[in-house]
């Protein structure tokens, strides 16, 4: 059996990102070296390459499409580097992608990824539909720095380039109506680090061109741009998280040599951060009492019918004249929980 084809519960977190790395490097090498371009992915990644042997520029540059293959695979090549890897709960994710779009914070929160060049990996894949109508699995991605289409940073730089955005280089499925693959896309989005304050809604709406293999798509029509800015919800969903203040992350031992599985490269170990596996469940057990109690409401004819107000970031003002700033996220909640009495009691999610 194929590693591609394994159950991933079956899996460990270390073996799935690195199929998701191969997903997004195999076929960008395959192409670079159909076009004899190899070198320009250690050139972009600001090392010596022999670049003589680059094909000549079209026009004042080298096809844009080349760059864009080189940059993604630069960009795993960096992930090797230090194989950071965000192993996220399900029922975190969920909640995540249901986050209220116009609550405001602070875009200079977006800087405090607590791990270099991390990759996001999602155990199961996160669902939406493309321009064409077609079902769609995100299953993770790698953030990186793009200063521009021609270089490759790493996310601790980030200081030295500021205003500049992430790159995020995502690994999406497109599905048949039965759920088989029929097509892998790796698809390149650009989420903000400005420090002004802002809206998942904002950076949704101001989300950019789309890049493929083969071609590049930008938002000249409204089902694309919905598409895209699906994509991007997912992706500044997950990031905002982890740079809150306090996130539930929590490291996974490296598993003894003669204990890691086939599939794992030789080299450093992959860090694997389960991510939301304490408030996961948390949050699985709450929408359960809260739908036990919706059935409840109806039943006995309650004027009252449970809300639940979506799970948010909550800037919070602290330090001298309250002049500093940190972001937490807070738990999907029952609204007015108290109206239910005894009914509503033990439906709240704890905050780690």
């Amino acid at each position: 059996m194929s590693r591609a084809s394994k159950q991933p519960e079956l899996m460990s977190g270390a073996a799935l990102a690195e199929a998701l790395a191969d997903a997004i490097e195999t076929p960008r090498l395959k192409f670079l070296r159909h076009a004899d371009a190899v070198p320009l992915v250690q050139s972009i990644q600001g090392r010596e390459a022999d670049l003589d042997r680059v094909p000549a520029p079209r026009g004042d540059s080298i096809d844009d499409h080349l760059l864009a293959a080189a940059g993604m695979v630069a960009a795993t090549r960096m992930w090797r580097e230090t194989r950071v890897v965000y192993d996220f709960d399900s029922s975190l994710s969920e909640s995540l992608v249901d986050m209220e779009l116009d609550s405001e914070f602070p875009g200079e929160v977006l800087r405090r990824l607590p791990h270099p060049n991390p990759l996001f990996l999602f155990r199961k894949p996160i669902m939406s539909q493309d321009q064409f109508g077609r079902l769609t699995a995100m299953r993770g991605f790698v953030l990186m720095l793009r200063p521009s289409l021609a270089e490759v940073v790493s996310t601790v730089d980030i200081d030295k380039h500021d205003g500049v955005p992430y790159a995020v280089i995502a690994v999406v499925d497109v599905l048949d109506e039965h759920g088989s693959v029929l097509e892998r896309q790796t698809v390149e989005l650009f989420a903000p680090t400005k420090a002004e304050n802002t809206t998942a809604r904002k950076m949704m709406d101001e989300a950019p061109v789309i890049h493929v293999l083969g071609g590049e798509m930008g938002p000249q029509d409204s089902a694309l741009r919905e598409y895209m800015a699906r994509l991007t919800l997912i992706v500044v969903s997950h990031l905002l998280y982890v740079c809150c203040d306090k996130p539930d992350l929590e490291k996974v031992p490296a598993p003894p040599r003669r204990a890691q599985r086939l599939g794992i490269r030789r080299g450093r170990a992959a860090q694997v951060h389960r991510v939301g596996w304490r408030l996961g469940p948390a949050i699985r057990q709450f929408h359960e009492k809260v739908d036990r109690l919706r059935r409840t409401a109806i039943r006995r004819g309650w004027k009252v019918i449970p809300h639940v107000r979506r799970g948010h970031p909550h800037t919070f003002l602290f330090g001298p004249r309250k002049s500093l700033k940190k972001v937490k996220w807070i738990p999907p909640l029952l609204v007015n929980a108290a109206a239910f009495g005894r009914d509503g009691e033990g439906i709240i999610v704890p905050v780690h």
